[in-house]
């Protein structure tokens, strides 16, 4: 598979502005030693204060030129540090074997699985904070939908799950 060369934009927010500028030159570096990526050229631009915030914050970007190993290590890099801009300069077309389309779609499928996961531990966390503040008398200025107290039902009771399951193992031998 041939080399892939790429424009890569990496966007950030915070503050102060200087920290904002040292943490992005960091991420670039850190970029820049993963394997099968070589940083062919980087500007970093200078932060500016974002002028409708309720608080003092700053946006900055780095546009960066990478040469890539192959597609995977190119799928890898978008995976793991998320681009705001992607554009793929060479080669002009791209013939992928069956493995290697197969690796980058597995990888797809584990990275979609892992913030599945996340979200789905968030929203059971907020349901169990929204039945607590419920619990206390509060009652949250967000409504949950539906669908995710569905996540959290209440605990079942040992006992009467025992029950139920006894009674039905009675039927089952008659």
């Amino acid at each position: 598979m041939p080399e892939i060369k790429a424009m890569l934009i990496f966007e950030m927010l915070g503050r102060p502005a200087e920290h904002l500028k040292k943490t992005l030159k960091g991420f670039i570096e850190k970029l820049s030693q993963e394997s099968g990526v070589k940083i062919t050229s980087k500007k970093i631009n200078e932060p500016k204060k974002i002028e409708d915030a309720k608080e003092e914050l700053f946006t900055s970007f780095a546009e960066t030129e990478i040469e890539f190993k192959d597609i995977i290590s190119l799928m890898r890099i978008v995976f793991i540090y998320m681009p705001s801009h992607i554009e793929i300069i060479s080669p002009e077309e791209i013939k992928i074997k069956n493995f290697d389309l197969t690796s980058l779609m597995t990888e797809i499928a584990r990275k979609m699985h892992q913030y599945d996961e996340i979200a789905k531990g968030m929203m059971i966390e907020r349901s169990i904070l929204y039945r607590q503040l419920q619990q206390h008398g509060i009652e949250p200025a967000i409504q949950i939908p539906q669908s995710s107290k569905a996540l959290t039902s209440q605990p079942i009771d040992k006992k009467s799950k025992k029950k139920k399951q006894t009674k039905k193992s009675r039927k089952i031998k008659k």
